[in-house]
């Protein structure tokens, strides 16, 4: 899993499609949030499959997306903690976890990692920081691989890739770049909001 260092996730859990290869060709590992409704799922699964990328990763987020149909080109699915998913195919699974009882539960259920998602995040999400719950699980799971989601900036990325982290998630920055379905609006807002904190 060396290519998964940085791993881009279309943010605001939005099928955005246009993104998938400016990730690619920014050396992230390009994944596709199918967002919440099955038929535009399965319409943005059917463009992926025509962009020219070799590899990706799709984040399935309930158990009513059993039925699609997903693309050779798909190495990789993230699915939230416990979640109740049962898929035919071989695909490794990384679970989105928010605890340590989380991760606990994804080692024992065979998952390929686990992804430290904390409270600075969106969507569901825990009462600890990433970088605290991080160096929680850290300490005990030791066997897969682990990446972390949620407040990561250069510093962060940096402490945790020290501490035994495999890599990072990117996920609401990614919606700053051009190519991102996101509105303008929204755009300007969160860089106002980033200028402001840096």
């Amino acid at each position: 899993m060396k290519n998964l260092t940085i791993i881009g996730l279309t943010p605001f859990e939005k099928p955005d499609v246009n993104l998938m290869p400016k990730l690619y060709q920014a050396g992230a590992y390009p994944f596709l949030s199918l967002g919440n409704q099955l038929t535009s799922a399965q319409e943005s699964l059917d463009e992926l499959e025509q962009l020219a990328i070799p590899a990706c990763g799709i984040y399935i987020p309930n158990a009513e997306f059993k039925s699609l149909q997903i693309p050779e080109k798909v190495k990789y699915i993230i699915l939230p903690a416990g979640s109740s998913i049962q898929l035919t195919s071989d695909i490794p699974i990384l679970y989105q976890v928010n605890s340590i009882e989380e991760a606990r539960q994804a080692e024992k259920s065979g998952a390929k990692g686990i992804i430290i998602k904390g409270n600075e995040a969106g969507g569901l999400v825990g009462y600890e920081s990433t970088f605290v719950l991080f160096q929680r699980v850290i300490k005990e799971i030791q066997t897969i691989p682990i990446w972390v989601q949620g407040g990561i900036g250069l510093h962060t990325a940096a402490a945790a890739k020290a501490l035994g982290a495999t890599g990072i998630v990117l996920d609401s920055q990614l919606a700053l770049f051009p190519e991102s379905v996101v509105s303008q609006d929204i755009q300007r807002t969160m860089f106002k909001a980033e200028w402001h904190r840096n």
